[in-house]
């Protein structure tokens, strides 16, 4: 994770990241969003961090070919910051990304309404099998969940196992990272007669600094389907409760079409 977080700048507010894979295959969604969210944080004053973001998924990528990251510095205010960035491969644009960044300050209030559900601690759980081609180092375990879900989880316990440097903004990249990670439309009753599901757009609200290096649940359920696209909305805790993130998507969300006889 952290190697995939190492942009070269070539130029002025654009930036290159290798490829990771020596053959050809379409890249993980997650990847491509914390490394736009990296781009833009190396533009920005020491003294902020990524606070939201909002990406859309344009076009597939090839994860044997470079990304270049073009950061449009759209303002730097008293506290905040606000960048764009877009993905390119050749000629394609496989991600666009809005981003903001503010200057850490002690709130007047600390409040959550969210409470993380039940959930075993992850050191007594089995390792749950990822694929190590699209998340690199990152590790999973899943608590039993009483809500049924189709395929994969969607609460489970997630972490990067190779260490991030001591850096808000490279944590934050890890959190973005994790985020993109299963769906929470598998707990729709429909999940399993549709195809499957290309991620649209996301968003990330990350509420407070924590370290993906620890184990962070990532709990996510569905909100609404209708013309052949889903919404399902997440938040992400902390080993004691603490809501570190929020987050929304949408995928597409097409069922399979039974053709019916008119007689």
């Amino acid at each position: 994770m952290a190697e995939i977080l190492r942009l070269k700048e070539i130029l002025h507010g654009r930036f290159i990241a290798d490829p990771v894979s020596p053959v050809r295959r379409t890249l993980f969604g997650g990847q491509v969003a914390a490394q736009a969210l990296r781009a833009a944080s190396l533009t920005v004053p020491d003294d902020r961090t990524a606070h939201s973001l909002h990406a859309y998924f344009l076009a597939a990528g090839d994860a044997s070919a470079p990304i270049v990251f073009t950061v449009e510095r759209d303002r730097d205010g008293g506290r905040y910051s606000g960048r764009r960035v877009t993905a390119h491969q050749g000629d394609s644009v496989i991600l666009s990304l809005s981003c903001s960044f503010s200057r850490p300050t002690e709130g007047a209030t600390e409040f959550q309404a969210a409470t993380m559900p039940a959930a075993q601690p992850p050191d007594g759980l089995a390792t749950y099998e990822l694929n190590p081609l699209r998340t690199f180092d990152l590790q999973a375990r899943v608590p039993d969940d009483p809500d049924p879900y189709y395929r994969w989880p969607a609460r489970l316990w997630l972490r990067i196992s190779e260490p991030l440097d001591d850096d808000p903004n490279l944590r934050a990249c890890g959190v973005v990272f994790l985020s993109d990670l299963c769906t929470g439309l598998t707990r729709m009753p429909q999940c399993a007669e549709t195809a499957l599901l290309t991620s649209l757009d996301h968003a990330v609200w990350l509420h407070r600094d924590r370290d993906p290096n620890e184990w962070l649940l990532v709990d996510l359920h569905p909100v609404a389907t209708s013309a052949g696209r889903g919404v399902y909305s997440g938040q992400i805790y902390d080993q004691r409760g603490t809501l570190a993130a929020s987050l929304t998507q949408e995928s597409l969300f097409d069922r399979v079409r039974i053709r019916q006889s008119n007689t």
